[in-house]
Order: C-alpha cells, then sequence, then structure tokens
C-alpha cells in the first residue's frame, strides 16, 4: 500500500518478527482460511462457479459420474 508512512510499515514488520514462527504460521492458516471462505460465500450469493473453492463437492461429483459408468 502506498498510503501508509515507512515508519509504520517497518514497526509492523517488527511487530510479525517478533512472534514465533508457531504464531506466525497458526496465524497465516487462520487468515488464509477466512479469505478463502469470504471468497466462497460471495462466489456462492453472486451464483457464481466455484472454480475449485468446493473440493468435497467437487470429489462427490466425480465419484458420481464415475458410479454411472
Amino acid at each position: 500500500m502506498t498510503d501508509t508512512p515507512q515508519h509504520i510499515k517497518d514497526l509492523q514488520l517488527k511487530l510479525w518478527l517478533s512472534r514465533t514462527p508457531g504464531d506466525r504460521l497458526f496465524q497465516f492458516l487462520v487468515d488464509n482460511d477466512a479469505m478463502y471462505q469470504a471468497l466462497r460465500k460471495f462466489k456462492i450469493s453472486m451464483n457464481l462457479p466455484l472454480d475449485g473453492l468446493d473440493p468435497e463437492g467437487e470429489y462427490m461429483k466425480k465419484k458420481k459420474e464415475t458410479n454411472k459408468l
């Protein structure tokens, strides 16, 4: 982002790096899951194709197609 001053970016980086690697990994996973769920919910609400955002649904669809043969 271009609107955040450099000294704020430096402070954010210092705070981030002060966490343990496990804490940083956990936070990444939590944030990634929240972003995934928000995108999935948005696509469902707009009736857009999920394009890989529903792996369980895709598995079940392939399973049904395989059982038909």
